[in-house]
């Protein structure tokens, strides 16, 4: 009986083993290559929709793989955006942009400046109550920069961050702005900045990672240059003050000039607060309609589509309360990872079992 169970045991093991897939190793050569992780929390405008998104770069001088994390994190952002991932591999020496969808095991394969359907793709219709406050103004007026003021100020104060040694700096960011009534408002940016001195490592992964840019510059036109402020905040502020601000003077108006150049070393953190203060272009109070003014939905969804912007608007009025005193804007970037390290060069291809499912 002891032996049939020994025979057994042995059986199992055996059908066990073939169970399982054997680990494949990975025998592609191993090169130099940049590895950036960067990490954003967005408290959203006036609270509303803040999220939080997570992204790691893996760069060479002709090729780089995306991949990026994005979630909502308040109660309305989570439901509506919840978790969303993607991955893309783009190849300048192939002239090749892969997009995988790694829960499906699944890839687009594209040229290198886009896929034609997602650059033609008109954005999602948003309802009204879903759609981030903008500045309220007197329609038709606009505001212009009168003057602007830029300070920065080491503390001295010195912590370590993600492993990084880093000092801190506070920069003042002051924008007066005038309407054509002569009616004024402040914009007031305050940054706190912890930077590192640049070490031979995360030297050789930046000047990688500017190798890559300038290789896709001369692939692909209309690269955007890099700005100073964080470019998912400066896009929140840009949407916020677009109907208030002409072309020019927005983009003015995100532009620091060359004042940075007094903060020494790579900025680890970032954390900005802004707000605005003032009349400038300031909308008329006017009475708000009563709901029995509302139109009656004619449907059954219909109805449900009212009752969730009523919801909606109502969820958006209370947090907008409590969201009284507080900035406009609170934004945070945060480096995790910045280095070069030898990798293999398979994450540069799509794996072997990937099917594909489109080809441009």
């Amino acid at each position: 009986m002891l032996r049939n169970s020994l025979c057994t045991i042995a059986v199992t093991s055996i059908l066990a083993g073939c169970a399982t897939k054997p680990v494949e190793i990975d025998n592609t050569p191993l090169h130099a290559t940049a590895v950036i992780e960067r990490q954003v929390v967005n408290n959203g405008i006036k609270g509303f929709f803040p999220t939080e998104s997570t992204e790691q770069n893996f760069v060479r001088s002709n090729m780089r793989r995306d991949e990026s994390m994005f979630k909502g994190t308040g109660t309305f952002s989570g439901y509506l955006i919840g978790k969303k991932s993607g991955t893309k591999i783009s190849r300048i020496d192939r002239n090749l942009l892969w997009q995988l969808d790694t829960e499906k095991q699944e890839y687009t394969e594209c040229p290198l400046k886009g896929c034609a359907e997602t650059a033609k793709r008109a954005p999602p219709k948003q309802n009204d109550a879903e759609q981030p406050p903008k500045a309220q103004h007197e329609s038709g007026c606009t505001m212009t920069i009168a003057n602007t003021s830029f300070t920065v100020k080491s503390t001295g104060q010195k912590k370590t961050i993600n492993g990084f040694d880093t000092d801190e700096y506070q920069v003042a960011w002051v924008v007066k702005l005038r309407d054509n009534t002569a009616r004024n408002s402040t914009s007031t940016m305050n940054m706190d900045i912890w930077t590192t001195p640049v070490n031979r490592s995360m030297r050789d992964a930046l000047d990688m990672e500017e190798s890559y840019a300038r290789a896709y510059a001369g692939a692909v036109a209309n690269t955007v240059k890099q700005q100073i402020l964080p470019s998912d905040a400066a896009k929140l502020i840009s949407a916020y003050m677009a109907s208030s601000l002409k072309q020019a003077d927005l983009k003015a108006f995100l532009d620091a000039g060359r004042q940075m150049e007094k903060i020494k070393g790579y900025p680890i953190s970032t954390h900005l607060e802004w707000n605005m203060a003032g009349n400038a272009c300031a909308a008329k109070e006017t009475k708000k309609e009563s709901s029995s003014q509302e139109p009656i939905p004619s449907s059954t969804s219909g109805l449900v589509s009212s009752l969730t912007g009523m919801f909606v608007k109502k969820k958006t009025d209370d947090a907008m309360k409590e969201a009284e005193g507080e900035p406009i804007l609170s934004f945070t970037v945060e480096v995790k990872s910045l280095k070069l390290d030898q990798l293999h060069d398979s994450i540069f291809t799509v794996p072997k079992d990937y099917k594909l499912v489109s080809r441009q």
